[in-house]
């Protein structure tokens, strides 16, 4: 669990058990059977009560299946987010060290103010470096937008998992509380060894994994709960 709050602080509780793991595995085995994510608007039939109009369940699936077909396309966005986020953010760090081989940046991480700048964080640089490095990195629009995505992927996702609990998480909530290290992170110690998803096993295979595993994965490192009182 990681909880945000608007100061800023995250906690980081126990992730997902053992039996969301095995039931994912099911639902991802029965989609490679039956085919490649929707693309297109298909049927998705619901359970509904004899008594309802053949009018109503129509429409009831049909919304069913537009709200699938759009979680899907955010997901598509966030996944591509996160892996430009994670480039661009590495590509950064090498052209840094190569021209200062002298720093550590082993511990630099990353995240977004509220005005959608970026800033820097490492416990092994001065305020002096770190400063030094945003002015750096405060140009790299392709990581702006990408991480700016990443924000409103993850906010659109939980509103889709749980539109009671998140209906009034905006993307802004997010901004200072998601580190794109550590995120990263978390998403990678999902792909356990031993259960779904072990066949994965380097970052840029997660990364590149089946759309739904990746956006049940992703939510899964944020998840069960995000709280953003005051």
């Amino acid at each position: 669990m990681v909880e945000i709050n608007r100061a800023n602080q995250v906690v980081t509780q126990p992730q997902s058990n053992r039996a969301g793991q095995q039931t994912l595995a099911k639902d991802m085995q029965v989609q490679r059977t039956e085919g490649p994510n929707p693309t297109s608007k298909e049927k998705i039939s619901l359970s509904v009560d004899p008594g309802i109009s053949a009018e109503l369940s129509k429409r009831l699936d049909e919304e069913a299946s537009q709200r699938t077909l759009q979680y899907m396309e955010d997901m598509k966005k966030t996944q591509s987010a996160l892996k430009t986020s994670v480039d661009e953010f590495a590509a950064f760090k090498e052209a840094q060290l190569a021209k200062n081989p002298e720093l550590d940046l082993s511990q630099l991480d990353l995240y977004q103010q509220k005005d959608g700048s970026l800033k820097l964080t490492g416990s092994n640089l001065s305020a002096a470096q770190l400063s030094e490095l945003e002015q750096e990195i405060a140009g790299n629009g392709k990581l702006v937008e990408a991480f700016s995505q990443l924000h409103t992927g993850i906010e659109q996702g939980l509103k889709h998992r749980d539109s009671v609990s998140y209906g009034e998480l905006q993307a802004d909530d997010l901004r200072g509380a998601l580190m794109l290290n550590e995120l990263t992170e978390r998403y990678s110690d999902q792909f356990r060894s031993d259960g779904f998803g072990q066949d994965y096993k380097t970052m840029d295979e997660q990364l590149n994994t089946n759309t739904g595993l990746f956006g049940h994965f992703l939510l899964e490192s944020v998840n069960p709960r995000i709280s953003t009182r005051a």
